[in-house]
C-alpha cells in the first residue's frame, strides 16, 4: 500500500487492524521481486482484496518514454474496479507499464478536506506531469507507428506541429532529429563493430543499404581500411538478417 493510502486508511478510521504486524525472533524478510506481469498483478490483487475499505481499484500506469508502444499509452490511467476479477492484460513486456493500486478519494472516505493534486511521474526526459507530456508521447507514436514508409514517416515528424511546450521536451530529446535516429536509424549506423572512419568509406562508395552491400563484391569491401575476412562475414551475415526495407538507407526500429 501506498504512503498515501496508508495515511488515508489511519486518519479515517476504516480499519481497527494494526498498520503493521510485528514479527519477533526471526529474520527479517526480503523485499518480494517480482519477474513476471502475472506475479506483480496477483500481488496488487491481494492487497486490494484486503483494503477495499480505503481502494478504489487498480490503475494502469504506462511507462512515459517514447519507446513505449501507442497501444500502451492510449490506456494509461485506466481504473479496474472489479476485485474478483483479473485487470485487462496491456503491456506485453513490464518495463511497458504496470498495474498500480488507487486509493479513494478523500469525499469518497467520507472526509472533508482538500485533494491530493496529480504528482509528477518518472519519463524519460525527467519527472514530469502526465497530463503534459502523454498527449506529446501519443502524438509521436501515432506517426512512427504508421503504417506507411519510413522516408512518410521522417516527413511526418518533421511537420508534426510542435507547441511552446512540446519543443521542450523535443529538446530534452536532443532534438527532432536525435528522436527521428531513434526510430529509423541509418542502416549503416546498425552494422556492428564498425568504426566512423570504415561507415564513412562504405557511404563513400554509396553502399548504405543491405541490398546494396549484399550484391556489392568480396574485393570492394575488403578494399576498405577496417575489413578484413572476418569484418567482412560478419557484414555479410547483418545484411542477410535484415529482411524489410532492404532497400533503404534507414532501419525502422518502432517496437508496437
Amino acid at each position: 500500500m501506498s504512503i498515501i493510502g496508508m495515511f488515508k486508511k489511519l486518519i479515517s478510521g476504516a480499519s481497527a487492524e494494526p498498520m503493521v504486524k510485528v514479527q519477533t525472533n526471526t529474520a527479517p524478510s526480503k523485499p518480494k521481486i517480482f519477474t513476471t506481469i502475472e506475479e506483480s498483478q496477483n500481488n496488487k490483487i491481494e492487497h486490494w482484496k484486503a483494503n477495499q475499505d480505503i481502494m478504489e481499484g487498480l490503475e494502469f500506469i504506462a511507462t512515459l518514454q517514447i519507446r513505449t508502444p501507442l497501444r500502451v499509452l492510449l490506456r494509461h490511467g485506466e481504473i479496474h474496479t472489479d476485485p474478483n476479477t483479473e485487470p485487462h492484460r496491456i503491456a506485453m513486456e513490464m518495463w511497458e507499464g504496470i498495474w498500480s493500486m488507487k486509493t479513494k478519494s478523500w469525499r469518497e472516505l467520507g472526509i472533508d478536506m482538500p485533494e491530493i493534486a496529480p504528482g509528477t511521474h518518472a519519463s524519460d526526459v525527467g519527472q514530469v506531469l502526465p497530463d503534459d507530456y502523454l498527449p506529446f508521447l501519443i502524438a509521436i507514436r501515432k506517426i512512427v507507428e504508421l503504417d506507411e514508409s519510413i522516408d512518410t514517416r521522417i516527413k511526418k515528424l518533421h511537420e508534426m506541429p510542435i507547441s511552446d511546450e512540446w519543443k521542450s521536451y523535443v529538446e530534452k530529446h536532443g532534438g527532432i532529429e536525435k528522436i527521428i535516429r531513434y526510430f529509423f536509424p541509418k542502416f549503416i549506423d546498425t552494422i556492428p563493430s564498425l568504426n566512423q572512419s570504415t561507415e564513412d568509406e562504405l557511404c563513400k562508395l554509396n553502399l548504405n543499404t543491405s541490398n546494396l552491400i549484399a550484391a556489392a563484391p568480396d574485393k570492394a569491401l575488403l578494399s576498405i581500411k577496417g575489413i578484413g575476412q572476418a569484418k567482412l562475414k560478419a557484414i555479410r551475415d547483418y545484411c542477410a538478417g535484415i529482411t524489410d526495407n532492404r532497400d533503404s538507407d534507414r532501419i525502422d526500429k518502432v517496437i508496437r
